[in-house]
């Protein structure tokens, strides 16, 4: 296989050294680099020469990789096939080299999980949720507009069958279509197929339960348990998501409090433990739900008392980095907790360490101590 990189003036020329890297390890033979900025000045990269854009149809490759986002990808893709540059299934993005990478190492394994993704790759891209949730599982949410609050929302249905509104930012990423606003996939990664499932059937809330949500976002979770729980605290640090949370909470102050910093091991200006923003509590029955961007270990030691003085079950995020899977289970075994994992396994291809682990992921840590 003879390849050629796509390399764009906004993307740092690091990724492109990375992208060679996975190249070379699949034994891939590297044309060169072809760079879309006019004004390049290099000559090489990893010792492979750099052509202007014009030089393209003076090279020999069988497929070319774009170093960029999967937007620009998506976008720039036709044009190159208008130009008659390549046909459409010579172009791939950057998680093409990650796909090829990943079967090769992983084809001989005997998971039947992962050779279901190998398999499912045959036909379809690689994904962070691959055949567990397949994009015809997709789904679109109405957006509606509340004049009061001057806040967009949409209707959210609770698990006790009520409709609540739930609040989003102006300046949200909605999906748009013939002139109406959507969300897309609000509660796709909650599919009993998802590695991602917090709930399961041995694995629930009950009423009455304290409920911790660190990282609430829109704040689906929450909500969706908002009249089963007896007392919520929902912590997130992202400024944005504060006001439609106030609002998407108003008629529950009197059992949900909203704390806008990062959960960790520390407190202070920006951080706070778990520890330190709930009560002393004592032999209580808390269910802890944790998606914080690969923090997850920080806030587990900053929550040592609430875990070893209460009856507690945990739902949390093992993804984002490689070794979190390790560190969250260890932690809670620390605590004299019993663990599990979700099922299947997810590829975080957000994480910019992929392209180096190339690895399966499990979702979710499984924890309880009762």
């Amino acid at each position: 296989m003879k390849i050629v990189l796509f390399k764009f003036p906004y993307i740092d020329p690091s990724f492109c050294v990375k992208l060679c890297g996975l190249a070379e390890k699949l034994e891939y033979d590297i044309a060169g680099i072809v760079s879309f900025d006019l004004e390049e000045k290099s000559t090489s990269i990893k010792n492979y020469p750099v052509y202007p854009l014009n030089e393209i149809l003076n090279l020999s490759w069988d497929a070319a990789v774009f170093a960029c986002d999967e937007d620009v990808f998506d976008d720039i893709a036709p044009q190159m096939v208008e130009l008659g540059i390549g046909r459409r299934e010579q172009f791939k993005s950057c998680f093409w080299l990650l796909k090829q990478l990943m079967i090769m190492k992983y084809e001989d394994f005997d998971d039947p999980a992962i050779l279901e993704t190998i398999e499912y790759w045959k036909t379809h891209e690689i994904s962070v949720f691959n055949q567990h949730i397949p994009p015809e599982k997709g789904t679109l949410t109405k957006v509606f507009f509340d004049s009061e609050c001057d806040l967009p929302f949409v209707y959210f249905k609770t698990v006790g069958g009520d409709w609540r509104k739930m609040y989003y930012p102006h300046e949200e990423n909605f999906v748009i279509l013939n002139g109406e606003k959507f969300v897309a996939n609000l509660m796709t990664e909650q599919l009993p197929t998802s590695p991602h499932l917090y709930i399961k059937d041995d694995h629930k809330i009950c009423a009455g339960d304290i409920i911790i949500d660190a990282g609430v976002c829109e704040g689906n979770f929450a909500l969706r348990y908002i009249d089963l729980c007896s007392k919520m605290y929902l912590f997130e640090s992202d400024p944005k998501w504060i006001e439609p949370l106030n609002q998407t909470f108003k008629n529950y102050r009197d059992k949900v409090e909203i704390i806008p910093r990062f959960v960790s091991n520390v407190t202070d200006e920006k951080n706070i433990t778990i520890d330190n923003a709930l009560p002393d509590f004592q032999g209580e029955k808390i269910f802890l739900k944790m998606d914080i961007e690969g923090a997850e270990p920080l806030a587990l030691r900053g929550a040592k008392k609430i875990l070893t003085n209460n009856f507690v079950k945990a739902s949390v995020c093992s993804y984002h980095n490689a070794e979190d899977l390790l560190k969250i289970k260890s932690l809670f075994r620390k605590y004299g907790y019993k663990t599990s994992t979700s099922k299947g396994w997810m590829i975080f291809i957000w994480d910019p360490k992929i392209f180096d682990t190339a690895d399966f992921r499990k979702g979710i840590v499984y924890a309880e101590n009762y």
